[in-house]
């Protein structure tokens, strides 16, 4: 029996899959799992755990359960190990530029200032005892964005191995994993706003997460800007990357690092994606495709990308 049930939760919408009898409990298992997860660390809902944090930044450290402590202590992980390339911080920065992008009014370099001395995920204090989280300066917000569906997927695994669900297909939102079977994935085409995929990948008990710059965007000034900034800088990135899809067996590390890649480029990221065991395929803003070794057997080129067909290993 096949079971499929789609909902929102996380700003998107998920599509959970299921080839096993257990189906219906697993489901609605998983369901209820993945909207608590929203609840506890939307920074749109006042009563979210994360935004509870936010308001007692630099006052007091706010108990919380033990999933959001994990997706912080792991967070902060990511932090350092990308030199600040991905940092859960970012608050300030993306709401300032979420505004500026719904006025189409570029903000002001003071503001994006102000905004830049916020961001520093050591600032981020876990009291691992108390089971507590502080932000250590007034004004510092946090932002999971770049982690959340990730720890998601890697949670929703093991719960429905749990629930005795052997083989299933996850797709939160364009993260997706592939649990005991061999299926084909798409990754969409950045140059192509219908949605249309760019390439096929069969994944076997692998997360498929891509991070890409095409989806929200808006001109101001004469220029484009899209939404994923640089937490060093204060503005959008501009590695010359419009896409990245990254595989691998933890999703944690995929979506944090996913978000790392598409600021830093394909040749600053690349060792590190390789000391963590990932493979990767970015799309420049050119539209040249760029996959690595481990890849190359299984990422499957269906159409010619904004500038032509040019495809390589990295």
């Amino acid at each position: 029996m096949i079971l499929e049930k789609t909902f929102p939760a996380m700003g998107t919408v998920h599509t959970i899959t299921l080839f096993d009898a257990e189906g219906p409990h697993a489901a609605n298992d998983a369901r209820a799992y993945l909207q608590s997860l929203n609840q506890a660390w939307s920074c749109f809902q006042a009563g979210s755990l994360i935004s509870r944090i936010n308001r007692m930044a630099g006052q007091a450290p706010v108990p919380v359960d033990k999933d959001t402590f994990e997706v912080l202590r792991q967070a902060k992980r990511y932090t350092g190990m990308t030199d600040g390339a991905f940092d859960v911080t970012i608050g300030p920065l993306a709401d300032l530029w979420r505004k500026a992008m719904g006025k189409k009014r570029l903000p002001g370099n003071d503001a994006i200032w102000r905004a830049l001395k916020l961001v520093d995920g050591q600032d981020v204090l876990l009291d691992e005892g108390a089971q507590t989280v502080l932000l250590r300066r007034p004004g510092q917000r946090i932002d999971l964005g770049g982690i959340a569906k990730g720890y998601a997927i890697d949670g929703l695994k093991g719960r429905l191995r749990q629930n005795g669900v052997r083989r299933a297909l996850l797709d939160l939102g364009g993260t997706v994993a592939i649990l005991g079977c061999r299926l084909p994935v798409g990754i969409r085409d950045p140059f192509r706003p219908e949605g249309a995929p760019m390439g096929t990948l069969m994944l076997e008990d692998r997360i498929l997460v891509t991070s890409g710059v095409y989806e929200r965007f808006a001109y101001m000034g004469g220029r484009r800007y899209h939404h994923v900034v640089d937490p060093r800088t204060g503005y959008p990135s501009q590695s010359g990357l419009v896409s990245v899809s990254l595989v691998g067996e933890n999703g944690t590390a995929l979506d944090a690092l996913a978000t790392a890649a598409l600021i830093l480029g394909p040749e600053q990221s690349a060792p590190l994606l390789q000391e963590q065991g990932m493979d990767a395929v970015f799309v420049t803003d050119q539209g040249q495709v760029l996959v690595t070794r481990g890849l190359k057997n299984e990422f499957h080129l269906l159409n010619k990308t904004n500038t032509g067909d040019a495809m390589r290993v990295a």
